[in-house]
């Protein structure tokens, strides 16, 4: 044999037999390393909210956002049957008084308002003998009571525009969307856990530029098409995480104390699940979900840093098991020693080995809504 038929190509072993590429592999999943490092980036979230909380510009939103009204549970369904995206909602001339205009042409959204008068004297509430004041102990009537209701009227901040020399201060509070790919198979198994959940999913556009939605309703979960590879898997991961934390009938069959019985606190808690699965898979949403959650943690009323507290047991148990399929769904290959790689031997019969495209995870066929009735109304979620 000549000398130059002794040397072997870096990827060829002896007698001019191919070694195949080495092929990556991960350690396998460690449970309780992994809880150590959720419990991490909730902590880093936590922080971060915390202190965007305190900043100058937020102080001056946050002073902004005091004026919106806290509505029923019966009118925040009533708001999310007729607009499932609204986030923010107040009356015409309270846009207004915040130096935005409602657009011509914008529907309102119907609520219940009270009817209130003053109460009278002798509904004031129970007296001392003699007409000496309120008997101590013993609750007395409001200045104001209710006798009746009304339909009222409000606006989504989607369906209003900054006034002509008014300054906008909600746009210190619009969260950065994710560029670039999402990891292999991310968008696919959390897809799979949505069809598990018995939830048909949809990718076409949404109104109002919400970037996903849960309808509990029709149990049908939609991502819009325009966002990058990258968001559009951390939205999936959000609207997951509503159909495994906030389904109405499983909410209403725990006892527990810390289910979320608003808004704000749905909201938070879902998108700390997906800031969890995205820092999990080392994609960075901090410029989305750090703005995101400090917004809607403010809106569930009472101080921001208890309302993490109180939810973070729920986030990272329901992080825990989302990730928990998808290594399940795509586990890691187990380590090979070295000397254990079988060598293909090339021979004229062999067929060709033809590699099989990659699968792009931004494309996702589009799969249009089924109808609705609309007497079963819209209650869901979105954002």
């Amino acid at each position: 044999m000549s000398a130059a038929a002794d040397q072997q190509h870096p990827q060829q072993g002896p007698r001019g037999t191919r070694r195949p590429a080495r092929r990556e592999t991960r350690p396998p999943v460690d449970e309780d390393a992994r809880r150590e490092r959720l419990e991490q980036f909730h902590t880093r979230l936590s922080d971060s909210v915390l202190s965007m909380t305190s900043g100058t510009a937020w102080a001056d939103w946050l002073t902004t956002a005091a004026r919106f009204h806290h509505y029923s549970f019966r009118n925040t369904v009533a708001i999310w049957a007729q607009r499932p995206e609204a986030t923010q909602v107040a009356g015409y001339r309270v846009w207004q008084g915040m130096g935005r205009q409602v657009r011509k042409g914008e529907r309102g959204i119907e609520i219940l308002a009270p009817v209130t008068r003053r109460a009278d004297d002798a509904d004031a509430g129970p007296r001392l003998p003699g007409g000496n004041g309120s008997i101590p102990g013993l609750p007395t009537q409001p200045a104001r009571t209710v006798v009746g209701y009304r339909i009222a009227h409000v606006f989504d901040i989607s369906q209003t525009e900054p006034m002509a020399g008014a300054a906008d201060v909600f746009a210190v509070v619009q969260p950065a969307l994710l560029t670039g790919q999402a990891p292999d198979h991310l968008w696919d198994g959390l897809a799979r856990q949505v069809d598990e959940a018995g939830y048909h999913l949809v990718v076409e556009p949404l109104t109002g530029g919400a970037n996903g939605r849960t309808h509990f309703v029709d149990r049908v979960v939609t991502v819009t098409p325009e966002l990058e590879p990258a968001h559009r898997a951390k939205t999936l991961s959000h609207e997951l995480a509503h159909v495994t934390l906030h389904e109405p009938d499983t909410v209403a069959a725990q006892a527990d104390s810390s289910v979320p019985v608003c808004r704000g606190r749905i909201e938070v808690e879902a998108e700390s699940v997906a800031f969890l699965i995205a820092s999990a898979h080392d994609m960075d949403a901090s410029a989305f979900s750090f703005v995101y959650v400090a917004g809607w943690a403010q809106q569930a009323g009472g101080d921001v840093e208890k309302v993490l507290a109180e939810t973070a047991t729920r986030v990272l148990g329901a992080a825990h098991r989302i990730l928990d399929r998808l290594d399940r769904d795509n586990p890691a290959p187990l380590p090979v020693p070295e000397d254990a790689v079988p060598f293909e031997l090339p021979g004229p019969t062999r067929a060709p080995v033809v590699a099989a495209p990659p699968v792009d995870p931004g494309r996702h066929p589009i799969v249009p809504l089924r109808p609705t009735d609309a007497s079963r109304g819209q209650a869901g979620v979105g954002r």
